[in-house]
């Protein structure tokens, strides 16, 4: 299944801008809501669709993140995706893209509505699962602070590279690569 635009715009509820209605925005827009009026996130600190580049040789591949939960001082603390399916197999490309993000984003949020899986990228480690285990922002800072880091040499990071396009290309939705929607 692939995000389609139902030609409409509804206001974002993080940015107040208008942006295009997809058949996943609502979900998006419920899950920003809920990190800010349930898990007290502030606004200012969530970046919705967030872009980042993939070079894989000489060519560059844009990918389109949900969410990235930033702290005070402007270090990234989580990496939030909406994935529609069996979470687990979305685990591994958001690995690599919180690995490639520059600076590195040390956990993972990612649900399908009906489960939600905390992780840490450094490690791969499941923190948590399900919503019981959405942490506060407080909560976050905290988990965020002893998560593992993860360092990329040349190797590394063209194995990532490699891994997060692959995994994209084939399960991504149709906006990943341009941030907005096939009509």
């Amino acid at each position: 299944m692939h995000e389609v635009s139902v030609n409409q715009t509804i206001k974002d509820y993080l940015t107040g801008k208008e942006i295009e209605l997809t058949t996943f925005e609502d979900i998006r827009q419920a899950l920003a809501k809920m990190l800010v009026e349930e898990k007290g996130y502030p606004k200012k600190y969530i970046v919705p669709k967030e872009q980042i580049e993939l070079i894989l040789e000489d060519e560059i591949f844009p990918i389109t993140l949900d969410f990235v939960v930033y702290d005070e001082q402007k270090n990234p603390l989580l990496l939030l995706a909406f994935c529609f399916g069996e979470i687990a197999s979305f685990v591994r490309q958001y690995i690599a893209v919180a690995r490639l993000h520059v600076p590195f984003i040390p956990l993972i949020l990612l649900t399908d509505t009906k489960d939600a899986y905390l992780i840490q990228s450094g490690d791969k480690k499941v923190l948590q699962r399900g919503y019981f285990g959405i942490p506060t922002y407080q909560e976050l800072k905290e988990l965020a602070k002893k998560a593992p880091s993860f360092s990329l040499d040349e190797k590394k990071k063209k194995a990532e590279t490699c891994l997060a396009h692959a995994y994209f290309a084939l399960s991504g939705p149709c906006c990943s690569a341009t941030g907005t929607c096939d009509k």
